[in-house]
């Protein structure tokens, strides 16, 4: 197993997995990021669950691209478990790859008995396997030091001290500060200063409150949080980090109880904190798992104008964003 995603020339086949959802998002960055310098330059993403029908990837496999040669196939697989279809869809699929083809497979924490199964052995001996493991809080203090160093940063001993304080044990909110620090143009050393110029001023955890506010419905709240961010000078793509994380949750739970669980127990499966079960629950009791789609293809959207493959001004979009999960949906199925 490797645990790095960085090697310049792409594989054909990649498999993610792990208990860290920032460290899984930011290997599909690098490894989109790499494979289009290389030509992959259309991406088909698609989501599954035991009770899946898989025929969709093979007719998209077999369909001529419409923007390139070569084109990334992604298949999100949020528990790990392909059912008995799934598994022999999967070792198909895996023969049917050519050179104009790169498929990542992405996965949560995966239990032992899925690690034992015909497909993960299979998979994983011919991908590049990358396995984001769970940053503990004791671990934060090297974490968040090996990022600034390898972004040409030292820091000192109580500005690290404060720093793991500030961020209670929070990569996402961890990931940001380091970003906002960059921005600040600092030399060498990262400072006691520094951290309460940067991470103290609390515009990181105005982000997690942001998404907890359109979860909740909460309109005013959502849209004058977002002004804030937006006039103190946060940058689209900061705000889009946290939110995508949270989406991807949503999106598995919805996925998940769209086979026939209920959201408690979807909720339980995705190890959803209890104080946070009651809003998330009250959310899946406005929309459909339909509406859970549409809100994830925003999301892409806002992703592309970010980037620029798409015409458009991000903040307009991440609004549009927002209105879907804030506006109550009537539940139809």
């Amino acid at each position: 197993m490797t645990s790095q995603s960085e090697e310049k020339k792409v594989q054909q086949m990649y498999f993610i997995h792990g208990a860290e959802d920032l460290l899984i998002l930011e290997s599909q960055d690098e490894i989109r990021k790499s494979s289009y310098a290389q030509g992959f330059t259309e991406r088909s993403r698609f989501y599954f669950n035991a009770k899946s029908n898989w025929d969709e990837v093979f007719a998209e496999l077999k369909s001529p691209s419409l923007f390139s040669d070569k084109k990334i196939i992604e298949i999100n697989l949020p528990l790990g478990r392909p059912g008995k279809t799934g598994s022999a869809a999967l070792l198909e699929l895996m023969e049917m790859l050519t050179d104009d083809h790169l498929l990542i497979l992405v996965c949560g924490k995966l239990e032992k008995s899925v690690i034992k199964t015909k497909w993960f052995k299979a998979y994983s001996s011919k991908a590049r396997v990358i396995e984001c493991k769970k940053v503990y809080p004791s671990q934060m203090p090297g974490w968040i030091s090996k990022r600034l160093r390898d972004k040409g940063l030292s820091i000192d001993k109580d500005a690290l001290e404060m720093f793991v304080a500030l961020t209670e044990g929070n990569l996402f909110a961890a990931m940001q500060s380091i970003d906002r620090l960059m921005l600040m143009k600092i030399v060498q050393k990262v400072t006691l200063d520094d951290v309460n110029d940067c991470v103290a001023d609390g515009a990181h955890f105005d982000l997690f409150q942001l998404t907890d506010a359109a979860i909740s419905s909460n309109n005013t709240r959502t849209f004058n949080i977002l002004r804030r961010l937006q006039k103190e000078g946060m940058e689209p793509f900061e705000v889009m980090r946290v939110i995508n994380y949270e989406i991807r949750k949503l999106f598995n739970i919805s996925l998940d109880a769209s086979s026939g669980n209920s959201i408690k127990q979807s909720m339980d499966r995705a190890k959803i904190w209890q104080s946070k079960q009651q809003m998330i629950g009250s959310f899946f009791n406005r929309i459909n798992h339909q509406h859970m789609e549409s809100i994830l293809g925003q999301a892409c959207s806002v992703d592309k104008v970010i980037k620029g493959a798409s015409k458009g001004d991000p903040w307009d979009e991440i609004g549009s964003l927002l209105y879907m999960i804030t506006s109550p949906q009537r539940k139809t199925a």
